[in-house]
């Protein structure tokens, strides 16, 4: 029996029948299956997630004093084919401050989306977020409290929040906090809605306490940048630390490139010349290889040894026969190289090693040098010598200042801090620098015994111009010819200057460093005096990290100026004052009256009664000098008479309102004329 064939209208129900169950059987598997995929896509849909950042952590000294801290703003983006308001949009475009040709963008319509750069407060900008097809981003900015100087330590944060340099690179993740992500409610047509769901508050970073002391800081910054410019060097760098601690309290860097924003204290190492030659001293004196007494001939200041191309020489004039002592006081290179022959190499490097040179100090900046000290296997003939007169081998300013705080403190070498303290949001103490001693250096009776040289370097040595009248600084200075790609340059030099103050109990290690000053070249005489200017400035200021109560026991009577020019002075003086009383006892025998003889004069003469005037044996008293006081922002009448009051002459100056020259915080002797900016 053959089968009757479907018919038509049954094939087609048939198919709509099986088509019905995969439809039935396809959304039973999507939502018992899949629904979790589904529910996602919804909410994608539905809701908009944004990120909202954290206040980046504020930065402070040590004084608890805001260095850097967080500000709120917001970045602007229009879609143009959104805009309904044009002429609104136009109007606080340009009330925000917005470049022309972004505003011209920002109404063109054939543009889908246009960037505003720059970040804005949410004030000046809260009209325009307000308008329908702008956009708003919440980011967070950085704002310094203090001068520029300090932004070479702490470093930059890029406009999209990332850390570029600095403190801000090195503690990134401690400072940038936690960013919350807020989801927000769309309407249909993809508008934010007001009421945020599930949003979280973010976490702000942590607050970073630095030893850097701000007043001192800003006094390092001035005297660095006021001598880079008058001696039309290259640039410099200055290191304060504490001794007994290791804390940095100022570290200044100036580059005559404006662009340059690196902290080239720890990341340009340089050969340190004769700074070096208290080390060695330190060495003999430990090994028992010499003592303070111990003389050696120099020849009169020139020496040819086998294996130099060239003789080694002596700057300054002195006598052949030279102790230690009088080594160091007069820096003479030939001295150091004849007492450095009872060394042997080992010994040498290991001088340099272990004192921190050729290691980075692992302070918490990025970018640190370790500098350079070859292993002995790389010597060369004449680099025995070399080293102990501060060539062949280079270091930082914050190497050199951590060694020499070791000759400060008693003999121990620390490691370097400037990162004081880290606190949580809530308070809590996250890290708390401690006294971390490396290793010990030196005895404390032979730190004592180089004190004592580096003391007299400046009171009669290289370095006069780095004393002080009642305090004793003690310190070495260095000039050393500059090396590029391996040739020296003749002509051009490195000055620098260690000191420590006061020489009994230093409260201050201080690195002074000038690259290339082309008006005048030696470290005792240019880096000398910035370190004067300095000490100088730190003593009158308020606050500047120094014991007062200490520097009293310090203190002593005004001792005579030894310098050349000093011993000129006072001859001039003297015969001055003898001039005067030479006249007087004249005027005197001429005026005197005659007297008539008495009884036991049998000789039948006259005597004159004469009275002959006393010499004066007083000096009339120096005046020190005086900080220019900061007078930016006050009326004329009240700035001159600050500045009267602080014993200058005023003098008007058109064209400059608000400007002294000399610049405020300028050491200036009472009496000076202060140049004061005033409107035209």
């Amino acid at each position: 029996m053959a089968l009757k064939a479907p018919s038509r209208l049954a094939i087609v129900s048939g198919s709509l029948m099986l088509f019905a169950v995969a439809l039935i059987a396809k959304s039973g598997y999507e939502q018992l299956f899949r629904y979790k995929y589904w529910n996602a896509i919804g909410i994608r849909q539905h809701f908009a997630s944004s990120d909202l950042p954290a206040l980046r952590g504020d930065i402070l000294d040590a004084g608890g004093n805001t260095l850097v801290e967080s500000r709120e703003m917001v970045r602007i983006s229009v879609a143009p084919g959104q805009v309904t308001n044009r002429a609104g949009l136009a109007r606080d475009l340009r009330n925000a401050g917005i470049v022309p040709r972004f505003v011209s963008m920002s109404l063109d319509t054939t543009r889908k989306w246009v960037d505003i750069p720059g970040a804005h407060l949410p004030t000046d900008v809260a009209p325009l977020i307000a308008l329908r097809g702008v956009y708003s981003k919440p980011v967070m900015d950085r704002v310094f409290a203090t001068s520029g100087g300090i932004r070479r330590i702490v470093g930059r944060v890029a406009p999209n929040g990332s850390a570029l340099d600095g403190i801000e690179l090195s503690l990134d993740s401690l400072l940038r906090g936690d960013t919350a992500t807020v989801r927000v409610a769309r309407d249909k047509s993809g508008r934010a809605m007001d009421a945020p769901l599930g949003s979280a508050d973010p976490v702000p970073g942590d607050a970073v306490y630095l030893t850097i002391n701000r007043e001192l800081q800003e006094i390092c910054d001035r005297a660095l940048a006021t001598a880079v410019d008058s001696l039309h060097a290259d640039g410099g760098d200055i290191v304060v630390m504490n001794p007994e601690n290791g804390d940095v309290l100022a570290m200044a860097s100036n580059r005559s490139d404006p662009s340059a924003v690196a902290n080239t204290a720890v990341t340009e190492p340089y050969e340190p010349g004769s700074t070096m030659k208290p080390f060695v001293a330190a060495r003999l004196l430990t090994l028992g290889r010499a003592t303070a007494d111990d003389s050696v001939d120099t020849h009169g200041g020139r020496l040819i040894m086998k294996g130099r191309s060239r003789p080694i020489t002596d700057a300054d004039e002195h006598a052949s026969v030279l102790s230690l002592t009088d080594v160091i006081k007069h820096s003479s290179n030939v001295g150091i190289v004849l007492f450095a022959e009872r060394l042997s190499v080992r010994e040498k490097y290991e001088m340099l090693r272990d004192v921190g040179f050729g290691s980075p100090t692992d302070i918490a900046l990025p970018a640190e040098s370790p500098g350079v000290v070859r292993d002995p296997t790389r010597w060369t003939s004449s680099s025995a010598a070399s080293v102990v007169m501060g060539y062949e081998v280079s270091v930082t300013p914050l190497q050199m200042a951590t060694a020499y705080s070791a000759i400060a403190n008693g003999g121990e070498l620390l490691e370097p801090h400037i990162v004081k303290q880290i606190r949580a949001p809530d308070g809590t103490v996250r890290y708390d620098a401690r006294r971390t001693v490396v290793r010990r250096v030196m005895t404390p009776d032979v730190a004592a015994s180089i004190r004592v040289m580096l003391r007299d370097v400046v009171a009669g040595g290289t370095s006069t111009k780095a004393d002080l009248a009642t305090l004793d600084v003690a310190g070495k200075s260095g000039t050393a010819l500059r090396n590029a790609n391996g040739r020296y340059i003749a002509g051009s030099y490195n000055a620098s200057f260690v000191g420590l103050f006061p020489d009994d109990k230093p409260q201050f290690v201080i690195l002074v460093k000038l690259d290339n000053p082309q008006m005048g070249f030696y470290g005792g005489i240019v880096a000398g005096n910035v370190t004067n200017v300095v000490l100088r400035a730190a003593l009158a200021a308020r606050d500047a990290a120094l014991n007062r109560g200490a520097l009293a026991s310090s203190i002593h009577a005004p001792r005579p100026d030894t310098t050349p020019a000093g011993r000129a002075a006072e001859r001039s003086r003297a015969a001055s004052e003898r001039r005067v009383d030479s006249v007087a006892i004249a005027d005197s025998l001429h005026d005197a009256g005659r007297v008539a003889p008495t009884e036991s004069d049998t000789s039948g003469g006259a005597y004159y009664m004469v009275k002959l005037p006393a010499l004066s044996k007083s000096v009339p008293p120096a005046l020190s000098p005086r900080t220019v006081p900061d007078v930016s922002g006050l009326p004329i009448r009240a700035a001159a008479r600050i500045l009267h009051s602080a014993g200058f002459r005023v003098q008007l100056m058109p064209n400059s309102p608000g400007v002294t020259i000399p610049a405020a915080g300028t050491l200036l002797e009472p009496g000076r004329v202060v140049k004061l900016g005033v409107p035209k």
